[in-house]
């Protein structure tokens, strides 16, 4: 694969899984099951986190045991925009044999094109760095870097490559792009999120479209749709505090009614680091970027979307994996060790968590 590229840069504790389960059989009826995952910002980075490589790859190998027909990756998958980063990632999941069309679908997160601050300096370097970034050039390096992922894909606006749809399974998975170009006013730190006219056309566009007849609509997506509160244990810095005031979708309301003419019965999200389900609008939206690191459940973990007999049941599975610390350059690829799973459950009653 050619790269377009050059390097760009060398406690309140929640429940730690949410079933909801939803009966579709009247309407998508199928008789295999299926099983999708959903897992974001695992923010990979040789330079920051090296510790993030390690733990995303204990857990890809969990997901891949424990049994994965299509995994889904909302963003943030590296933390800079970095080649050599990008190049990594294509190399793990090819070794796991995860880089098609069939096994994988990504979408963009805000650390994907813009990257972020992760050192101290970083505070005062990163508003005047962000402002001469290549908006157009980082997302053509992501779209090429996970090329063989939009092989299926079906474009929905003719030059345009969001929105796309790409059926695996029983489901649809409307693919969006949530990471708003960079503006003084409306996203200085190029963490907010928004929608371009072109992708709100082509959702309207889908409509009565042949491309979601018979499947269950999914929206895979970087930006959250719930409120945000404030919560100390996630906020660990000055540059955190910020960037928290700033991290909004814009036009939420007017996305969700899309959504609901479209049918959509998930939504699949990043951004904001934890997991949890929760349901606005008549959809249940699930949040996968506590995958790796910074949650308050400082474990692995990951979502799963299973249809069997006409039934999704949607569900956040745990592992007794606490994230991975840092570790040396000597011992960054050795192989983990065997691994034993644990899954935790808890069950939403009138919207109470139990």
């Amino acid at each position: 694969m050619e790269m377009l590229l050059n390097d760009t840069n060398r406690h309140t504790r929640h429940k730690a899984t949410v079933s909801h389960i939803t009966d579709i059989s009247r309407k998508h009826h199928r008789e295999k099951g299926f099983t999708l995952v959903h897992i974001s910002d695992p923010h990979l980075s040789r330079q920051f986190y090296r510790e993030h490589f390690k733990s995303f790859k204990i857990l890809l190998r969990s997901i891949l045991e424990e049994g994965c027909d299509h995994l889904l990756l909302t963003g943030d998958i590296v933390s800079t925009p970095n080649i050599d980063d990008f190049y990594l990632v294509r190399e793990i999941l090819a070794k796991h044999n995860m880089l098609s069309a069939d096994k994988l679908t990504v979408v963009p997160g805000n650390h994907d094109i813009f990257g972020g601050p992760h050192r101290a300096t970083d505070v005062l370097s990163f508003p005047q760095y962000i402002r001469n970034v290549d908006y157009k050039r980082h997302l053509a390096l992501f779209l090429e870097t996970f090329e063989e992922t939009f092989e299926t894909a079906e474009y929905v606006t003719h030059g345009e490559q969001f929105p796309f749809v790409k059926r695996v399974g029983p489901f649809a998975i409307i693919g969006l792009n949530s990471i708003a170009t960079w503006s003084l006013r409306k996203n200085p730190l190029g963490s907010n999120g928004e929608l371009t006219e072109e992708q709100f056309e082509g959702l309207r566009k889908l409509s009565g479209s042949s491309l979601l007849k018979g499947a269950v609509p999914i929206v895979a997506i970087h930006h959250h749709f719930n409120g945000l509160a404030k919560d100390a244990s996630t906020s660990h810095s000055i540059w955190e505090k910020i960037e928290f005031q700033t991290m909004r979708m814009r036009k939420r309301r007017k996305i969700a009614k899309l959504f609901n003419e479209l049918d959509v019965q998930y939504v699949m999200h990043g951004h904001i680091h934890r997991n949890e389900i929760y349901e606005k609008n008549g959809i249940t939206f699930a949040n996968g970027a506590g995958a790796v690191c910074d949650d308050p459940v400082r474990l692995l973990k990951y979502n799963v979307l299973a249809s069997e007999g006409g039934k999704c049941k949607l569900s956040t599975r745990t592992l007794p994996i606490p994230y991975q610390t840092a570790i040396s350059p000597l011992k960054f690829f050795r192989k983990p060790a065997k691994i034993h799973k644990l899954e935790i459950t808890a069950s939403v009653v009138n919207g109470d968590i139990s």
